[in-house]
């Protein structure tokens, strides 16, 4: 749970958060307008997500579950925990998929 210290910039972000969600804006849009670093909305967009959870990051990634992706799926959207969005398009080979998460995943660590 957020430290007491915390708690007035908790209240912060989660109001721009909200506003984020309700402006429609893309994150970079956003944050760009308010002049705010995209990798800290990230990092905090994490971090409130995890105290609503009441969840502890994991450094074995074992929350990842195998997925099958319909053949005629034209694109899909996957959310890493760290924040980042990989849209996946149709037909892209497991392996190359692979390398980009690890690669997400050694951001990270």
């Amino acid at each position: 749970m957020a430290k007491a210290q915390d708690k007035p910039k908790e209240r912060h972000w989660r109001r721009l958060l909200r506003e984020r969600e309700h402006s429609g804006e893309s994150v970079n849009g956003f944050c760009r307008q308010r002049r705010i670093p995209v990798h800290q909305f990230y990092w905090w967009q994490r971090q409130l997500r995890m105290r609503d959870a009441d969840v502890q990051p994991s450094s074995d990634h074992s929350d990842f579950v195998p997925v099958r992706v319909p053949v005629n799926w034209p694109t899909m959207e996957v959310v890493h925990p760290g924040g980042c969005v990989v849209r996946i398009s149709a037909g892209i080979d497991p392996q190359s998929l692979q390398a980009v998460l690890q690669a997400l995943n050694a951001a990270e660590a």
